[in-house]
C-alpha cells in the first residue's frame, strides 16, 4: 500500500508532517480551550458584541441562547411544547429581521 520511506529527506520530510499537524492540532486545542479558561471575558464579549449587535439584528440575545441551551438538553422531554419552542427559536431572527427592516423603511 504505502511504500518505505527510504532517503533521509524523505524522513525528514515526514518529521516536518507530524510537526506541522502536531502544532496545528495543539493551536486548535487553545482556541477550543479559551472561553472555558476565561468565562469572564466571554461573557464581557457577548455583553459588548450585543450592543455593537443592536444595529445589525441577529437575534444572538442571551436570553436567546440560554434558551437554545435549555431547549437542546430538555427539548425532547417537553413533548409538543418543546418542538414547537424550537420552531419559535428557529424562526424569531427572521421575524426580528423583518420587523427592524420595516422600522429602518419608515
Amino acid at each position: 500500500m504505502s511504500q518505505q520511506l527510504s532517503a533521509a529527506s524523505d524522513m525528514h520530510m515526514r518529521k516536518e508532517l507530524v510537526r506541522l499537524r502536531m502544532e496545528m492540532h495543539r493551536q486548535q486545542l487553545l482556541y477550543h480551550a479559551q472561553p472555558l479558561t476565561h468565562p469572564l471575558e466571554q461573557v464581557k464579549s457577548m455583553i459588548a458584541g450585543r450592543r455593537e449587535e443592536a444595529d445589525h439584528g441577529t437575534g444572538k440575545t442571551p436570553l436567546m441562547m440560554v434558551a437554545t441551551v435549555i431547549l437542546a438538553l430538555f427539548g425532547r422531554r417537553l413533548g409538543k411544547v418543546g418542538t414547537l419552542a424550537r420552531v419559535a427559536i428557529t424562526l424569531y431572527p427572521l421575524v426580528k429581521g423583518q420587523q427592524k427592516l420595516r422600522q429602518k423603511l419608515r
